[in-house]
């Protein structure tokens, strides 16, 4: 309640939104926050997830795409995966459009066990599964071809799309 909060806090986050609707968008964000309590005591934690958002989806993609997050969440705990799959499916569903975002990933916040050495291990090794998660995806179907009606659905989903000629 007085004074400051001596604190630190650093991550990484990106979006990708590829132009070409066949290639899926990414979302990814790794942090790491510490403070120091009134106490004089430590506090610190780490957060993140990675989250894919196909338009048109293909069941290979997704497979690959679990299935790499799930390798660097076993490394560390079995249950991480499931345990922050589902707290990603939860945390980007859509309630008005009654869906979710996309495929899903992981998420996890608050995280400060076992030990901070242990907790930045697997936040890294989650950060290093975007790339042989993604990339892949990119390379499969970055020429792909589309036309407008691909752009304009991708546009729609994305959220972006006004239609400024409407006739009433």
């Amino acid at each position: 309640p007085e004074g400051s909060l001596p604190f630190f806090a650093a991550g990484v986050s990106c979006v990708i939104h590829p132009r070409n609707p066949y290639v899926p968008t990414i979302h990814y964000n790794y942090r790491y926050f510490e403070l120091q309590g009134p106490d004089g005591k430590k506090y610190w934690w780490f957060g993140g997830g990675t989250d894919l958002t196909p338009y048109y989806y293909n069941e290979e993609d997704g497979k690959h795409f679990h299935k790499t997050l799930k390798a660097a969440c076993d490394e560390h705990d079995k249950k991480y995966y499931p345990k922050f799959k589902e707290w990603c499916d939860k945390y980007f569903y859509i309630p008005y459009r009654g869906e979710a975002r996309g495929i899903g990933g992981i998420f996890f916040d608050d995280l400060d066990s076992p030990s901070q050495e242990e907790c930045f291990n697997f936040a890294k090794a989650c950060a290093d599964s975007v790339i042989p998660s993604y990339v892949p995806l990119v390379k499969k179907h970055k020429n792909d071809k589309y036309g407008d009606r691909e752009r304009t659905w991708q546009l729609i989903r994305r959220g972006r799309y006004v239609e400024f000629n409407l006739v009433y």
